[in-house]
C-alpha cells in the first residue's frame, strides 16, 4: 500500500486510558528505535559477532490539533483523558496501531480556534518485565556484585603486565574519583569516604604483589556512594564525572585493564545507585528518563573506548581484547536496570504544559492545575516548578508558558 493510500484509508486516532477515542488533525512525524545487542569475540577469529536481540521501545514525537468553535472544549476533554495512567492506543496512518505511554504533553492555544498538542510518546509492552518476583534493589545488588567480581578477576589475571608506573597511575585515578564524590558528601559520609580513599591508596602501593586487593579497594571508591541516602541526581552526576575522569589515553595493557575494570565498575555502581533512590526522587517521568539516557550514553561511550583500544590477536606482543565474562555481566546489569527504570518512568508523574490564555496569578493557577488547596506549600511548589519570580507573583501575563505534573 502506498503512502497516499495509507493516508486515505487510515484515520489518525488516539484511544486514551479511560477508553475515549479522539480523532484530531495530525502532522507528519518521525520515530526512532534502539536495539538490544551483544558483541562476541573469539580467539583466532578476526572481527566481532554482533547478536541483535529484541528492539527497545520506539519513540514517537506526536503533533496534532483540535480546531473549530469547540477546540478549547475538545482540548480540555482530551487533557482530562490523558491524565488516566493506563496505556494509550494510537492508530497512526504510517505506523499502524501503537500501544504505549505519553511522557509529556504540551498544549498551545495561541491560535484561538486551533489548539496544538505536542506529545512525547513511547511504545510500551503490555506486561511488566522484568517481573517483580524479586526485589529490584536486591537483584541489582546481586548483578552488581557479579560485575565487580568479574572485573577483579579480569584485572588481576596477569601480574606480569604491571610496573611501578601503574601504581602512580592508579593512585592518580583514585584521587580524581575521590574528588568526583567528595563534593557531594558531608559529615560522617565524607569522613567515612576518606577512610575508603586512604585504604585504596595504601593498597595500590602493593599493586605488584597483590593486584587483586589493589583493584578491590579501587572499586570500593565507586561502590560505597551508591548506597548512600542521597538524591539520585547527585549520585549519578558524580558517577558521570568519575567515569569521564577515567577517560585517558590508554597506552599499555595495564592501562586498558584498569580502564575496563574501573570504568565498568563505575557504570555498574551507577546502576546500583539509580535503583537506591529517595522517596522524593523520580517524582516525574522525565527525571527517570534522564537517568536512563545518561546511563545509555556512558555505557555506549565505554564500549566505544574498549572497541577503539582492542588489538588483534595476531599482534602477539600487544594483543588485548575486553574480558567476555565482565562484559556479559555488565551488559545484563545495564539492560536489567534500564528495563526497571522504564517501568518506574511509566508509573511516575508526567509533564503537562500550556500557554496562559489570559492574565492570571499564581494562586489561581495552583488551585486549578494542581487541584489542591492554594496553601503556602503548594504555591511554593508550583512557583519553583515554573521559576516564577517576585514580579510575577500577582500578575502572570497572557501567553506565559506554565508546567505542571500529573
Amino acid at each position: 500500500m502506498s503512502w497516499l493510500e495509507k493516508l486515505e484509508n487510515n484515520v489518525f486516532s488516539i484511544k486514551t486510558g479511560d477508553g475515549k477515542t479522539y480523532t484530531p488533525l495530525w502532522k507528519d512525524s518521525e520515530k526512532s528505535k534502539e536495539y538490544n545487542t551483544s558483541t562476541f569475540d573469539f580467539i583466532d577469529v578476526s572481527g566481532s559477532f554482533i547478536e541483535r536481540k529484541k528492539p527497545k521501545a520506539t519513540k514517537y514525537p506526536l503533533i496534532f490539533w483540535f480546531q473549530g468553535d469547540d477546540n478549547i472544549e475538545q482540548t480540555r476533554a482530551f487533557e482530562v483523558s490523558a491524565d488516566d495512567s493506563r496505556p494509550w492506543e494510537v492508530n497512526h496512518p504510517f505506523y499502524g496501531l501503537i500501544k504505549g505511554q505519553p511522557l509529556s504533553l504540551n498544549i498551545n492555544d495561541k491560535a484561538y480556534n486551533v489548539s496544538e498538542i505536542s506529545v512525547d510518546f513511547w511504545e510500551s509492552i503490555t506486561e511488566d518485565y522484568p517481573r517483580d518476583l524479586v526485589s529490584v534493589i536486591d537483584e541489582t545488588a546481586t548483578k552488581n556484585n557479579v560485575v565487580l567480581e568479574n572485573s577483579i578477576t579480569s584485572y588481576s589475571s596477569n601480574k606480569a603486565v604491571f610496573s611501578s608506573e601503574d601504581i602512580t597511575k592508579n593512585k592518580e585515578a583514585n584521587a580524581l574519583t575521590n574528588s568526583a564524590f567528595t563534593s557531594e558528601l558531608q559529615g560522617d559520609d565524607y569522613a567515612d569516604y576518606q577512610v575508603v580513599y586512604s585504604t585504596a591508596q595504601k593498597s595500590n602501593d602493593n599493586l605488584l604483589n597483590d593486584p587483586s586487593l589493589a583493584i578491590t579497594t579501587c572499586q570500593q571508591l565507586l561502590n560505597y556512594p551508591s548506597l548512600l541516602a542521597l538524591p539520585v541526581v547527585q549520585k549519578v552526576k558524580a558517577y558521570i564525572d568519575a567515569f569521564n575522569n577515567l577517560k585517558i589515553e590508554l597506552q599499555s595493557i595495564a592501562d586498558k585493564l584498569f580502564f575496563e575494570s574501573q570504568a565498568g565498575s563505575c557504570i555498574s555502581n551507577y546502576c546500583n545507585a539509580s535503583v537506591n533512590y529517595l522517596p522524593t526522587d523520580y517524582e516525574i517521568s522525565i527525571d527517570v528518563f534522564q537517568v536512563v539516557q545518561d546511563l545509555i550514553d556512558i555505557y555506549n561511550d565505554y564500549l566505544q573506548i574498549l572497541d577503539d583500544n582492542s588489538v588483534s590477536i595476531y599482534d602477539v606482543n600487544n594483543t588485548w581484547q575486553p574480558d567476555a565474562d565482565l562484559q556479559n555481566s555488565l551488559y545484563n546489569l545495564v539492560m536489567f536496570t534500564i528495563g526497571n527504570l522504564y517501568n518506574l518512568a511509566f508509573d511516575s508523574k508526567q509533564e503537562r504544559s500550556f500557554y496562559t490564555d489570559k492574565d492570571t496569578n499564581l494562586i489561581l493557577l495552583t488551585h486549578e492545575y494542581l487541584c489542591l488547596d492554594a496553601d503556602d506549600e503548594n504555591i511554593e511548589k508550583f512557583r519553583q516548578t515554573n521559576n516564577i519570580k517576585l514580579d510575577e507573583l500577582f500578575n502572570i501575563k497572557k501567553e506565559r508558558l506554565i508546567k505542571y505534573y500529573v
